[in-house]
């Protein structure tokens, strides 16, 4: 009767985290998808809410980026140009932490020209850390692996 009851109790705790797991990665997949769609919209206040106060970035080139705010105000000048790279991250893999409010996501990004051709694309990690306002990213680190353009490639290449 004892062994049941364990097995019943430890069934019973590995499902509630299980869904816990698998509801924050929903939430993060959801939330990454809102970030791509307010890229495509060129809607920076909706794509903004998607960073964390504090966060950070590294460019595919290896370059930081110094701040939140310098990164909303880089995709701000790019939204303004109508023949600015469009770029598009896709989650191949998201990771929920047990250690702390954190979760990492794998995946790859794609940077479109205007015209939907393919100018680069690469490999991507990003933490995610659950807030009082939900999943916000914390920092992204990209990799440029692809490059289909040599004028778009440019600034990826150090001399």
């Amino acid at each position: 009767m004892n062994t049941r009851l364990a097995v019943l109790f430890f069934a019973v705790i590995s499902n509630a985290l299980y869904s816990q797991t698998n509801s924050a990665e929903s939430e993060i997949r959801a939330a990454r998808k809102a970030s791509n769609e307010a890229i495509q919209r060129h809607d920076i206040k909706s794509f903004a809410a998607s960073l964390d106060t504090d966060f950070s970035m590294i460019r595919g080139n290896g370059v930081a980026v110094p701040s939140r705010q310098a990164y909303i105000d880089l995709l701000a000048h790019e939204f303004a140009d109508p023949q600015a790279i469009r770029y598009e991250r896709v989650a191949d893999q998201v990771e929920i932490s047990s250690a702390a409010p954190l979760a990492a996501e794998h995946g790859h990004w794609i940077g479109t020209r205007a015209d939907g051709s393919r100018a680069y694309g690469g490999t991507y990690l990003a933490m995610w850390r659950r807030t009082e306002a939900g999943w916000k990213i914390r920092s992204e680190l990209f990799v440029v692996l692809v490059c289909d353009d040599g004028p778009a490639c440019a600034g990826y290449r150090k001399p």
